[in-house]
Order: structure tokens, then sequence, then C-alpha cells
């Protein structure tokens, strides 16, 4: 049973993920729509011209920094401009070398762009290469930090806090995770809050929290009728319910 439950909700992990790996993408390729919706909600909020043409430049000039080091980065590991596919070098040590390079490139596009959201896309892009280096601590601090800087919006901030909560699963710490999980699932215009809360709920069983889990779950069914979840979280959603009601 134990196996079988592992199996299914590294499945649903899987497709989870996908979809959250789907909206980064979406993100970096359409930087300039991005930029758009954000110039609207500063003219809803009343900010004023000046401050609306102050936010479209700063993110036009963050969004050119963060295209040409990505670029760059690519062309580095012998891809195509745009390319989503990053291939691996025959070379691991050279491999090693250019994301290390870039990692830090990165890393300073965050740092002279805070608040804009081509510099939180490029605190995700450093995050990605400090994973691939095997430093998932150094991975979280840099999403606690995109986080802090981060421009208001669900949809950025919620692929972060994401982000975060899966390399906090890496390391078995499921209760932080799902913590960070439930954050962005509180995200009323973030895109993937349902697949954020069963996020949550999945570590909330993992840390042995099942009433915890089955809370979340249900919150889904109340706030996200819609929401067609895979065939796998549906049958932990039963087993919880089972297991709560054994236990009570």
């Amino acid at each position: 049973m134990a196996r079988r439950d592992h199996g299914a909700a590294a499945e649903a992990l899987g497709e989870i993920e996908s979809v959250s790996d789907r909206l980064s993408e979406w993100l970096q390729e359409n930087v300039r729509l991005v930029i758009g919706v954000v110039a609207a909600a500063l003219i809803v909020a009343g900010l004023g011209s000046w401050a609306i043409s102050s936010r479209d430049t700063a993110e036009q000039e963050a969004s050119s920094d963060l295209a040409r080091t990505r670029d760059d980065y690519l062309s580095a590991m012998g891809a195509a401009p745009g390319a989503i596919d990053v291939p691996e070098l025959a070379n691991p040590e050279a491999a090693a070398q250019i994301r290390a390079e870039y990692e830090q490139r990165f890393g300073e596009v965050a740092a002279e762009h805070p608040g804009t959201v081509a510099g939180a896309l490029a605190s995700l892009e450093r995050a990605r290469l400090a994973t691939e280096g095997g430093r998932t601590e150094e991975a979280i601090a840099v999403y606690e930090k995109a986080l802090a800087d981060a421009p208001s919006g669900g949809a950025i901030r919620g692929m972060i806090l994401q982000r975060w909560a899966q390399r906090l699963e890496d390391e078995g710490r499921w209760a932080e995770a799902a913590e960070k999980h439930e954050q962005a699932g509180g995200m009323g215009d973030f895109p993937l809050r349902g697949f954020a809360l069963a996020d949550a709920a999945r570590c909330r069983a993992e840390a042995g929290d099942a009433a915890g889990a089955l809370a979340l779950y249900e919150r889904i069914e109340r706030e996200l009728p819609d929401l067609t979840l895979p065939e796998s979280e549906r049958a932990r959603i039963h087993e919880l319910r089972a297991s709560v009601a054994s236990a009570e």
C-alpha cells in the first residue's frame, strides 16, 4: 500500500510540476504581455501616469537584461535562442562551469531589477541552476529573497512559492513544503491555486497530518468545485476520509 501511494503521489506531483513548468515557460516567453498586465493593474490602482511610465520602463529594461542573459546561457550550452530544453554538454565539467557562471549572471539581473517580473524570473533561473548543481539549500535561500523582492500579483508570487515548496519536498521537509504550497493556493489570482492546495494536502499527508490534508482537499471541493484532480488524488481523499473516521 505504501509503495502504491508513493507511486501515485509521484505521478500526481509530476503532472502538477509539468503544469507549473509550462506556466513558467509561458511567463518567460511572454514577459511583455505580463508587463502589460502589471501596468493595467497599476492604472486601476490609480497610481498615476508617471508611476505607470516608470514601472513600464523598469520592466522593459529588466526584460531585456533577462532575455539577453538567457540567450547567452543557451548559446553557451549549445542550444538555439528561445529553446526550452537545454542540451547536456558532453563535458560535465564544462557544463558545471557554465551553470555556475550563469547562476551568478541571473543573480545579477535579479539584484539590478528588484520588484519586476523579469527580475523574479531571473531569480527562478538562478535557483534552478543552483538546484542542478546540487545546492538545494542555496536555491531555497534564493526563493526566499525572490519572494521578498517580487511584485504583487499571484502569477509570479505563486510560482515562486510552488518552486520553493518543491525544493523543500526534495529535502523531505513536508510540513514546511505544505505551508508554502498553501500560501500559493491562498492567492486568488494564482492560476494554479487549486493544484497548489492539492500539493499542500499531499504534503500534509506525507507529514502524517491526515486531518490537515483532508481539510485542504475539502477546501478545494468547496472553493473550486470545477477543478478536476488526478485519479490518484481522488483516491487519496477517500483513504484520508476513512483514516480520519477510524481515528475518531
